[in-house]
């Protein structure tokens, strides 16, 4: 061939190649535009009883008005499957072991696991349970769901990635739903059970106690009722002998475990010391986060009996109500109770495979499940239950575990609080908390008559006695539940004396309340006691006072551990082995007053060591009771172990058989020497700040899967102030999900942040609009602002 012809066929395949890569540049910016909400325009909406108006305001925050509350259902449907299907189906498919099917082998393991809870089938039973009422809701924003997929002009860009079709919507992929959050905020496999059980079965009563210890100096309880700890062990503990004790410490890989704890903070201050008059009340949910967010904002306005209803909050998309926030009357949020809701049990079998129960010996049921896998055969696997709940494993002495779960009730999943949307009062609020489906949150409720209160929302086991920290046969009868906790038993506080409230994860309450609630492995008190006292430092509120205190990153745990390094580890002595490490003291010995902020070095020395130290103090028990038991992990109950820690490390017992280095000093020395060389591998001290390791990593769950273009699903690698034992709760993709600060009466002066954005498309004019404000913690509106897009939504 000449070169003439050659640069012809060079012409032609470099036409061919340009205008197929246009061809498909254009299908896919169509594929992806095409997936974008409607924002503007009238569409008839089959299921509409009479025309709904959803007005947007440029953050993309709607206002959905419509003359009934089914017609809000429908419109919010519509407008969730628009903005979030794919977050939705994520739901349901997480809860119901469906996962594979999208994702393929990578996800089988996480839906093998759940499918023992079946709740699918649960699902679908609790739908034929419900009120009228209910399922009228429920049926009118499956209809919206669906009708808002259809008038997409094309899926989910994220089915695109995935080359496949979204499922329609079902009734019973709303109570999938809750259940996902139920996995998100309990326990599946009674794993804290297990760890304290395995530990009491291996340990004298007295290491036992001292290392489960009843409560702590960080006791922030609204009764005041406190708990003391153990002391320490007497006689030489553990039992070491050569041939279980390992000593092997990995000095390389220290990750700083995780001190996050899905959870949150809300506290309330009363009428009579607001600047509003009304109560006013702050909340702020902490959970993973990421593209989008797990809460949508929005307004609804319909009528009730003639009488008109506006409430204003966060929904959970794959749901139809407002899950958190206020209405005119009453502001209402949460945080996980940590109560326990579920107890591991003990089974006895017989020769012929069958288990112990107070009838005698009963058979299993056993169920098959049939996993469908994206590009690979389905598989399939049998699953046992008792007539306490399923089978979930083996403990370190080959004795099988049921799993009895207030998940597994019938009175699980309702939806009951729907009833809040048109609430008056905190006792009214009360009544509909005690007969909600949803996981047991610590509900803070205030009115516009200034009234606060505290209850448990969400279902209670009324447990014949109290038990259930570590395993137990139920085989005699001695330990079982009588269904669920009355209305009239569930414990709440109305109106304290000193007019403020709090939760944060820790315990709440004592004497006999605190035995119907029991100890499912609440927080370390510091995080409520600091806000306790930051309420009781002001004497007259507003929101902004309110929204302070949520910001608040000052490290007060921490003071005591920034001593301890000063005066116990960073000696003259240890200086002289170690010169490079003065820096370090000069650092902490100049700051008298750490806070979690972006520019702090001695916030993160403090914080490593104290983490690096706690692994390494209690590494040695970690790796032999793991032997024991591949279900063990001290991590599962890190937070309790804070006390015993402080014990050991001040008091420097002998006896202590399991250290993991000669001497307490050497323990010291080592856990500074891995947080000092972390934090200075690659660059002087002065840099390693604490928003150098804090950064943000949002992202979008298909971002990694977009070659070059993914990252512009997530958002900013930006440095964030904030840490777990203190108000400002922060994470690298963990935090406050929202932030809330109102008072009934007076939204318009009412403050809001939330991360990510309302949309996770993109090309949305809003995604990302707020992010930076929740970054900065900069007071932003609470109501919707003006309308920039008006959707009219017609019936047929």
């Amino acid at each position: 061939m000449t070169m003439q012809p050659l640069k012809k066929f060079a012409l032609v395949f470099l036409s061919l190649f340009i205008f197929a890569f246009i061809t498909l540049a254009t299908w896919l910016y169509s594929k992806i535009d095409g997936s974008l909400p409607i924002l503007d325009g009238k569409f008839p909406i089959y299921g509409l009883t009479d025309t709904v108006d959803v007005m947007r305001d440029a953050n993309g925050v709607p206002t959905i008005k419509g003359t009934n509350r089914l017609d809000v259902a429908v419109a919010t449907g519509f407008i969730h499957a628009q903005e979030r299907f794919f977050q939705m189906d994520l739901l349901r498919r997480n809860a119901a072991g469906e996962l594979s099917s999208l994702f393929g082998d990578i996800a089988f393991k996480h839906d093998k696991s759940v499918r023992v809870h079946r709740f699918r089938q649960r699902a679908q039973l609790i739908v034929n349970q419900l009120s009228s009422e209910q399922k009228a809701i429920l049926a009118a924003y499956t209809q919206g769901v669906n009708s808002g997929l259809k008038y997409l002009n094309t899926n989910p860009f994220e089915y695109l990635l995935l080359q496949q079709d979204p499922v329609e919507w079902r009734e019973e992929d709303t109570i999938l739903t809750v259940f996902s959050m139920y996995l998100d905020l309990q326990q599946q496999e009674g794993t804290r059970e297990r760890v304290l059980g395995l530990m009491k079965s291996v340990f004298s009563d007295p290491v036992y106690q001292f290392l489960n210890p009843k409560g702590s100096k960080w006791d922030a309880a609204l009764d005041n009722s406190t708990y003391s700890s153990a002391p320490l062990p007497e006689l030489p503990w553990p039992a070491a002998r050569s041939e279980t004790t390992s000593r092997v410490i990995d000095e390389v890989k220290q990750q700083y475990n995780s001190e996050e704890f899905p959870g949150s903070n809300n506290w309330a201050v009363a009428g009579s010391v607001s600047k509003t008059g009304s109560a006013i009340v702050a909340n702020d949910m902490h959970l993973g986060i990421r593209v989008p967010n797990t809460w949508f904002r929005a307004s609804f306005e319909y009528q009730v009996k003639q009488q008109p209803v506006k409430v204003t909050g966060v929904t959970l998309p794959g749901t139809p109500l407002i899950v958190a926030g206020s209405n005119g009357q009453i502001a209402w949020g949460f945080t996980n109770s940590y109560g326990d809701y579920s107890d591991v049990i003990k089974l006895e079998l017989n020769n012929d495979g069958q288990y112990l129960t107070p009838e005698g010996y009963l058979p299993f049921t056993e169920h098959k499940h049939v996993v469908a896998i994206k590009d690979k055969p389905s598989r399939s696997f049998t699953t046992k239950e008792t007539i306490w709940g399923p089978v979930i494993g083996k403990n370190a002495k080959g004795e099988l575990l049921a799993y009895k779960w207030i998940a597994h009730h019938a009175g699980a999943v309702n939806l009951a609080s729907m009833e809040l949307e048109s609430a008056t009062n905190v006792k009214q609020s009360f009544s509909i908390a005690h007969k909600a489906g949803i996981p047991s949150q610590n509900m803070v409720v205030g009115d516009k008559q200034g009234n606060i209160g505290w209850t448990i929302m969400g279902p209670i086991p009324n447990r014949n006695v109290p038990f259930g920290e570590t395993p137990e046969s139920w085989a005699t009868g001695q330990y079982l539940w009588q269904g669920l906790l009355s209305g009239h038993d569930y414990p709440q506080i109305y109106n304290p004396i000193n007019n403020r409230i709090w939760t944060a994860n820790s315990r709440v309450i004592g004497g006999e309340d605190y035995k119907k609630l029991g100890n499912g492995g609440y927080a370390l008190g510091a995080r409520a006691q600091q806000i306790r006292d930051n309420l009781f430092k002001i004497e007259v509120f507003d929101e902004q006072a309110l929204l302070s205190i949520a910001l608040d990153d000052k490290a007060l745990f921490l003071s005591r551990w920034q001593e301890f390094v000063l005066t116990k580890v960073l000696t003259e002595e240890v200086i002289k082995q170690h010169p490079q490490w003065q820096q370090a003291k000069d650092i902490l010995s100049s700051n008298n007053s750490l806070s979690a902020t972006v520019d702090s070095v001695g916030y993160r020395l403090v914080r490593n060591f104290r983490i690096a130290l706690r692994d390494r103090v209690f590494s040695v028990i970690n790796d032999n009771l793991s032997k024991q038991d591949q279900a063990f992990n001290l991590a599962k109950i890190r937070h309790q172990l804070e006390q015993p820690l402080w014990q050991l490390v001040n008091e420097q017992p002998d006896n202590f058989m399991w250290q993991p280095d000669e001497t307490w000093q050497d323990t010291f020395v080592k856990a500074f020497t891995i947080t000092f060389n972390d934090m200075t591998a690659e660059q002087p001290l002065a840099k390693a700040t604490w928003g150098q390791q804090n950064t943000a990593k949002i992202e979008h769950p298909m971002a990694k899967a977009i070659p070059f273009f993914g990252k512009w699903l997530n958002m900013p690698a930006s440095p964030l102030a904030g840490d777990s034992y203190m108000p400002r709760v922060q994470g690298k993709a963990f935090g406050a999900s929202e932030r809330m600060v109102v008072s009934p009466g007076h939204e318009e002066t009412g403050i809001f942040h939330m991360p990510t954005s309302q949309s996770g498309h993109p090309w949305s004019p809003y995604f990302g609009k707020g992010h930076q404000d929740w970054v900065d913690g900069k007071a932003t509106p609470f109501l919707p602002q003006q309308t920039r897009y008006t959707l009219t939504l017609l019936s047929y």
